[in-house]
């Protein structure tokens, strides 16, 4: 057979038919060989002809098959499913089907457009990390409504303070609800600020976008004005003595805790195993 071009050549009025080997079509298609002999094992895509030697030979009518049958593949279709779509396609079973799967690669598109907004918002974090104010230092910042989710339930001890954050999770529609921190937290009241070598009772949180928070467990934080210092080496539910320049600042700008105090992770071991980097923030809210 001659050097082929293309699968169909034109001598005067006579239209010839040339055929691909099963190495040119699997090239064409970017796939391979061994791909195209399972398609024939299992009488998905035949070859149209097949030589004494037993070398498969295709023609355009398998070439154009095949590029149907990878579409259908590309949009989540089993191998099963296409079989079965080409043994009783119809137009009105066509338009079904490819409703169906639009449906569901939409779905798939709008989470993977979730998911790039959140890293988005979560890079936007990490390169904020090189700003943060110095470690102990008191400062005032004013936060609009915040959301958390919160089982609503004093930890008090380890175990069930880790397992309430692991439940929490279940609630978060996300992809990476916990990956870079500046939400992972607790609230409590001022039992917090004061000395104490024990755990303190506090209840678990995670901050979160209401649109992406089961409805049951999430609670609005009150925006306003947040007396806030940041302290590294801590630990959740726990006193710090860095908290006593906290409670001296409120004194003197003459202001009183008006709501739960929160305690959140800024750097914790979803970012470092170093635990001199761990980071957490105490916001205390304040009216005069």
């Amino acid at each position: 057979m001659k050097d082929r071009k293309s699968m169909w050549d034109r001598k005067g009025d006579t239209i010839v038919r040339y055929l691909l080997s099963i190495s040119e079509l699997a090239k064409l298609k970017n796939i391979t060989s061994e791909t195209l002999r399972h398609y024939d094992r299992i009488d998905l895509l035949k070859p149209d002809y097949v030589t004494k030697s037993g070398r498969r030979m295709y023609s355009i009518r398998q070439y154009e098959k095949l590029g149907t049958i990878l579409e259908l593949r590309a949009i989540g279709m089993s191998l099963h499913e296409i079989q079965e779509y080409f043994n009783n396609r119809n137009l009105k079973k066509s338009i079904s089907m490819l409703r169906r799967y639009q449906q569901e690669f939409e779905k798939k598109l709008q989470e993977q457009i979730q998911l790039n907004e959140i890293l988005i918002e979560k890079m936007k974090f990490l390169e904020s990390l090189s700003e943060l104010p110095e470690m102990e230092t008191v400062f005032e910042t004013y936060f609009p409504e915040r959301y958390m989710v919160t089982l609503g339930e004093e930890s008090g001890d380890r175990e069930k303070h880790a397992m309430a954050f692991t439940m929490l999770e279940n609630y978060v529609r996300e992809k990476i609800p916990i990956l870079a921190s500046d939400r992972v937290g607790v609230f409590s009241d001022e039992r917090l600020l004061e000395p104490n070598d024990q755990l303190i009772s506090a209840v678990p949180m995670l901050l979160v976008s209401p649109k992406n928070a089961d409805e049951a467990y999430l609670k609005k934080i009150t925006e306003g004005n947040y007396v806030c210092m940041l302290y590294k080496n801590g630990t959740l539910e726990k006193y710090d003595s860095s908290f006593e320049k906290v409670k001296d600042y409120i004194r003197e700008k003459g202001y009183r805790i008006c709501g739960n105090i929160l305690q959140i992770y800024k750097i914790d071991v979803t970012l470092s195993s170093d635990r001199e980097e761990t980071v957490l923030e105490i916001q205390v809210p304040v009216k005069k």
